[in-house]
């Protein structure tokens, strides 16, 4: 055996570590959160419990506030590890602390934004609200959850960084302790704290534990925070601007698809019905979830890869990603969950919740989700996201406007009815445009 023979089984026998490292880690994450549920659902009211739901995916659409850079910075970090052949030098820190400084511009700036209009909003008739308290906190409640989910926005970039240093154990591992802390102060959290003080206490937990984790990852790296000139910061930003805005622009309009479903929920049939839409929709979520922790160490791989000319490896591992891990972890785990889904949601929630026709929706609309994500993931990791971006720009409305339309009609079950149907025209598309970018071997990063 040669020795590029030695090292490409090295290579792989790093990916599947890094891959069963990822999927524990997400795994804990998803755990964590459902044990965070759990105890929501038994200490909340059925609108705070409902509330709590919306702004859980209020955080996930928050999140694209960074405007595509952190993913833009990773593949390019990526990149640019493999050329100094895995090496840490001045200019990857310029380019990460350029980037780093640019985030924390603009989470000051959506701050100021949250001041000047959430305000102004009126949640109360929006969401429906009963309950008394609800209706004189709420505009208070969501400006300070906003604000601090603009604030964690920045803490989020050293994630990428661990995984584009291929050090993917480790930021497992700092991802997975962040879960159980989380859980743990949302626990105490409820033992002596108002709802508000729940709420604000939990997020302000995700700013302190990103800022820990990036202080970490200056440590590794032996780099020193400082300030980088203006000038610099603009060239490195400009450098990624285009690819980061179609990242943006893909990952907002996805990110609204996949969340939107809860918030019409609540908005079509009522506050307390969003909590049990909710709870459903997250036992389907988690094969999604667990499914994208396994792909997530291949991004920067497929990166590499491609950067390096081996066209052969990222097409055996996409393989694999498609007619391997996609029909055991969705046809099989979600056809078990949909059997048992009520013996499951009573465990979980403490809630006597059967409906075969709501989760049959969602786990078709998760198994759907899965096949696409397959293929975005591979997509993604060669900066193929610009017809990515347009193609959910133009779905969005469609996403809104039909499940509102059919849950006008038919309740809960129709949103998600009209989501599944949404769905169904990436299942074909992207298949198409991923076969394409492997023979034409397209990379723009």
């Amino acid at each position: 055996m040669n020795l590029y023979s030695i090292k490409f089984i090295d290579k792989d026998k790093r990916l599947l570590l890094g891959s069963a490292a990822s999927a524990g880690a997400r795994i804990t994450t998803v755990v964590a959160m459902l044990v965070t549920t759990a105890i929501a659902a038994r200490v909340m009211t059925k609108e705070e419990f409902g509330l709590w739901a919306i702004i859980m995916s209020l955080m996930f659409l928050w999140a694209n506030f960074d405007f595509g850079f952190k993913y833009g910075m990773g593949n390019r970090l990526a990149a640019m590890v493999a050329q100094a052949r895995g090496e840490t030098n001045s200019d990857q820190r310029e380019f990460f602390l350029s980037i780093l400084l640019f985030e924390i511009e603009i989470a000051f700036a959506g701050i100021i934004i949250c001041l000047l209009i959430v305000s102004l909003l009126p949640f109360s008739s929006i969401l429906k609200i009963r309950q008394p308290d609800l209706i004189m906190n709420i505009n208070f409640l969501m400006l300070i959850i906003l604000g601090l989910l603009f604030l964690n926005n920045p803490t989020t970039l050293q994630g990428s960084g661990f995984f584009a240093y291929q050090e993917v154990n480790l930021a497992c591992f700092l991802t997975a302790m962040q879960s159980i802390i989380q859980l743990l102060v949302f626990w105490i959290a409820t033992r002596f704290l108002p709802f508000n003080g729940v709420l604000i206490s939990y997020y302000f937990v995700f700013i302190l534990l990103g800022i820990i984790c990036t202080i970490l990852f200056f440590k590794k790296r032996r780099w020193n925070f400082g300030w980088i000139p203006i000038n610099t910061q603009i060239r490195h930003v400009r450098s990624l601007a285009q690819r980061s805005m179609e990242f943006f622009v893909h990952s907002i309009s996805s990110t609204i698809i996949a969340n939107v479903s809860t918030i019409l929920a609540g908005t079509v049939v009522g506050l307390s019905s969003a909590g049990d839409f909710d709870l459903v929709k997250k036992i389907f979520s988690f094969f999604v979830t667990a499914h994208l922790a396994l792909l997530s160490p291949l991004s920067p791989t497929f990166t590499q890869a491609a950067q390096l000319g081996q066209w052969d490896s990222v097409a055996r591992k996409f393989s694999f990603c498609k007619y391997r891990l996609w029909p055991l972890l969705f046809i099989a785990g979600c056809g078990l969950v949909y059997i048992i889904h009520p013996i499951v949601l009573k465990i979980w929630s403490g809630r006597p919740l059967t409906d075969f026709v709501l989760a049959g929706l969602m786990a078709l609309t998760a198994i759907v989700n899965g096949w696409t994500n397959t293929q975005s993931v591979l997509l993604n990791s060669l900066g193929l996201v610009k017809w990515q971006a347009v193609a959910s720009v133009i779905m969005v409305p469609i996403f809104i406007f039909l499940p509102f339309y059919m849950g006008k009609v038919w309740g809960v079950e129709g949103v998600a009815s009209g989501t599944l149907i949404c769905m169904i025209p990436g299942t074909i598309f992207w298949p198409i445009y991923a076969r394409y970018a492997l023979r034409m071997r397209l990379l723009r990063v």
